[in-house]
């Protein structure tokens, strides 16, 4: 998001350190599974139809999460 380079995951003996995550996005579609019972309602999802993966820098997340 940011253009930032970032490092790799640093391993340890008890934790690790990481500097990004990978995020999947892109274009979905609604898709509808009717329901075989008629007291319950249908279900309805979004479909990625066209991922993207895109590498997202720790700092960004962090910003998101806030």
């Amino acid at each position: 998001m940011c253009g930032r380079p970032v490092k790799p995951t640093i391993h340890f003996k008890d934790h690790y350190a990481v500097d990004y995550y990978i995020e999947v996005t892109g274009d979905t579609e609604r898709v509808t599974i009717a329901s075989d019972e008629q007291d319950k309602p249908d279900l309805h999802y979004s479909k990625l139809i066209s991922p993207k993966t895109i590498v997202v820098c720790a700092d960004c997340i962090k910003k998101i999460a806030e």
